[in-house]
């Protein structure tokens, strides 16, 4: 381990004083946990492995589903930070023996490469306004946001890329969930960062966490019109585009497009069409029962003649992610 690698790790406390890492998507540990060339021939080989697993006796078919850890169809948000936290970061993390086996493959490290990439567009797309407009204030709507790594990474390269902008303006963090234990820890890391001595010390930053379920998107219009005149992105990494309903998104766009500047912006992932997705991942989410959505690129394309919002920008990973940004037309 070089000496980098050997940066001082902030830590928060999440349920029954359980130490976590913060996660910081610029720390030498979470690069070293991205083999961007291991994770495309996993993906390559994918395919051949779950038809090998398929082909297992049902009781290990089982015990291999049990081992990868999906909490109602879905993976949790606490379960995700996990996984995105890679085997470096989590080393010093009392865990189970799934999450112990989970953490170090490789098929999860697109969870990270997911983060990195879309905090990265999520930054590119602020730096330029934060510079234009100096006296505006900093608002992020996180639906199913979970513990907010992405918002809170994007503040992260914000501030590496130049510190100054951050100063002297209000930052919100409102985290749209229904679900608490990511959101809480979220917050108990926006306060370890605004300490003395760490990433967000001085800097006006609150976060907020509104319990939403997204088939009443009623808040989410009502805040954004709150918060009329402040920079305003809308973000969704692994939730709203990855599991809502065709109806589910529409209304959630239209609803922040009432509400929020000119200049708003949405962000999120998807998984590719059924018919262009890894064939190997199709195969393991449909093998371990992840309810998840094969929207595609053409299928947010449909979803938005509904909408006032336009494609800006889109990023494919490895034909499972794309990631992208929405402008007002």
């Amino acid at each position: 381990m070089n000496a980098n690698q050997n940066q001082p790790i902030p830590y928060a406390v999440f349920e029954n004083e359980v130490q976590l890492p913060i996660l910081d998507i610029t720390h030498p540990l979470f690069n070293a946990s991205i083999d961007e060339q291991a994770y495309h021939l996993s993906c390559l080989k994918s395919a051949r492995s779950i038809e090998s697993l398929k082909k297992m006796p049902g009781f290990i078919r089982n015990i291999f589903v049990k081992m990868s850890n999906v909490d109602n169809s879905y993976l949790s948000g606490m379960r995700t930070l996990l996984y995105k936290l890679g085997p470096d970061l989590s080393r010093g993390i009392k865990l189970g023996f799934r999450d112990k086996w989970a953490v170090k493959q490789t098929s999860f490290m697109g969870l990270r490469i997911r983060l990195r990439d879309l905090c990265r567009r999520q930054s590119g797309i602020l730096l330029p306004q934060l510079k234009q407009f100096p006296e505006r204030n900093l608002c992020f709507f996180n639906i199913a946001g979970g513990a907010a790594t992405d918002s809170i990474n994007t503040l992260i390269l914000i501030q590496e890329s130049d510190p100054e902008l951050l100063k002297g303006r209000k930052i919100e963090i409102n985290i749209l969930d229904i679900d608490n234990y990511g959101p809480n820890f979220a917050k108990r890391c926006i306060d370890v960062l605004k300490q003395p001595g760490e990433r967000f010390h001085g800097l006006d930053i609150t976060l907020n966490i509104i319990h939403y379920d997204w088939s009443g998107p009623e808040a989410l219009r009502k805040m954004s019109l709150e918060r009329s005149g402040w920079i305003q992105l809308c973000s969704s990494e692994g939730g709203l585009f990855e599991y809502g309903s065709d109806s589910d998104i529409i209304e959630n766009l239209n609803h922040f497009f009432a509400g929020s500047p000119a200049d708003a912006r949405v962000t999120g992932s998807l998984i590719f069409d059924r018919a262009h997705v890894n064939p190997g991942y199709l195969g393991f989410t449909e093998f371990i029962g992840v309810q998840i959505r094969y929207l595609g690129l053409e299928g947010l394309q449909r979803i938005l003649t509904q909408t006032s919002w336009v494609l800006e920008e889109s990023h494919e990973i490895d034909t499972i992610y794309i990631l992208f940004s929405l402008k007002k037309a």
